[in-house]
C-alpha cells in the first residue's frame, strides 16, 4: 500500500508541475506580444532625431530651372489656338466678330488718345502726332535707334520694342518699357543692340525722342534681375517718370554667357531728369 500511495502522489505532482509549466509558457508568450507592440525608448529617440533633422533640411531652389518660357512663346500659342477657333466660325460670325473688334479698337484708340492728351496737358509737354520713339544711349554707342510700339516678340528681331501697355515719355508717371536682344540678327538694328546693357552704370544717360522733336533725358538709377513671369516690373511707379530697358541674360548674376537658355531678364531703370521741347 505504501508504494502505491507514493506513486499516486508522484503522478499528481507531475500533473501539477506540467500545468504550471504550460501556464508559465502562456504568460511568457502573452508578455512577449505586449512588449513587441511598444517601441523601445532608444528607437523613439532615434525616430525623433530623424524628424527634427528633416524639418530643418533646406531644399535647393528650382526657380531658375523652372523659369517659364518667354512671353513670345505664350503669345504664339495663343495666336495658334485663336486661329483654330477662327477656322470653325461661319462667314457671318466672322464678319460680326470683325465688326465688334473694329468698334472696340476704335473706342480704345479714342480713349487712349484722350488719356494721352490729358496727361500731356497736365505735364505741359505737347502730345506728338504719332507714337514714334527714338532712343540714344551714348555709353553703349547707340544713336537714334527706332523703337517699335509692339508686344510681338518677332518685332524685336528687327530692333527694340516698347510694350504698348506701358506709358509714353510725354505722359505723367510713365514707365516707358523698352526691350531688345543681346545678340539679335546681323543686318538688322537688333544685332548686338543691348549686348553691353549690363555695362551701364548709375548716372549714365539715356535719351528718348518723339515725333515733335522733344528730347527726354533720363539718368540710370537702378538695376534688377527677374524671371520672365515677373510682369510687375512693367507697372508705373507713382511720382516717377522713368524708362526701363530689358534684355536677356543666361542666369542670375551671369551676364556674359550668351545662351542657350536665357533664363533671366536684366533690367536697367532710369529716371527722367529733364525735357527739352523743340522750338
Amino acid at each position: 500500500m505504501g508504494k502505491r500511495s507514493d506513486r499516486r502522489k508522484f503522478r499528481r505532482r507531475r500533473r501539477w508541475a506540467g500545468f504550471f509549466l504550460l501556464l508559465s509558457l502562456a504568460f511568457l508568450a502573452f508578455g512577449a506580444i505586449l512588449i513587441s507592440d511598444v517601441p523601445s525608448p532608444v528607437l523613439q529617440a532615434a525616430a525623433s532625431g530623424s524628424v527634427d533633422k528633416a524639418s530643418v533640411t533646406r531644399v535647393a531652389s528650382v526657380r531658375v530651372a523652372d523659369a517659364p518660357e518667354a512671353a513670345g512663346g505664350q503669345e504664339n500659342k495663343s495666336e495658334f489656338l485663336a486661329s483654330e477657333e477662327e477656322d470653325l466660325k461661319t462667314e457671318v460670325e466672322k464678319n460680326e466678330v470683325d465688326q465688334m473688334a473694329d468698334e472696340k479698337e476704335a473706342a480704345g484708340d479714342q480713349g487712349s488718345k484722350s488719356a494721352q492728351e490729358s496727361d500731356s496737358k497736365s505735364s505741359g509737354i505737347p502730345t506728338p502726332p504719332t507714337n514714334d520713339l527714338w532712343m540714344s544711349i551714348p555709353a553703349l554707342g547707340l544713336w537714334d535707334n527706332y523703337v517699335t510700339n509692339s508686344a510681338a516678340h518677332s518685332d524685336m528681331d528687327y530692333g527694340a520694342i516698347k510694350l504698348p501697355t506701358t506709358g509714353f515719355p510725354w505722359e505723367d508717371n510713365a514707365n516707358t518699357y523698352i526691350a531688345a536682344h543681346r545678340l539679335g540678327w546681323p543686318g538688322t538694328a537688333s544685332y548686338h543692340q543691348f549686348y553691353d546693357l549690363p555695362l551701364l552704370a548709375k548716372g549714365d544717360v539715356i535719351y528718348l525722342g518723339d515725333a515733335n522733336g522733344t528730347t527726354y533725358t533720363y539718368r540710370v538709377t537702378g538695376f534688377r534681375e527677374i524671371t520672365p513671369d515677373e510682369t510687375w516690373i512693367t507697372a508705373p511707379k507713382p511720382g516717377r517718370d522713368m524708362v526701363s530697358l530689358q534684355t536677356c541674360i543666361e542666369n542670375f548674376g551671369d551676364y556674359w554667357t550668351m545662351g542657350p537658355n536665357w533664363y533671366v531678364r536684366y533690367i536697367v531703370q532710369a529716371d527722367r531728369v529733364s525735357v527739352d521741347v523743340a522750338r
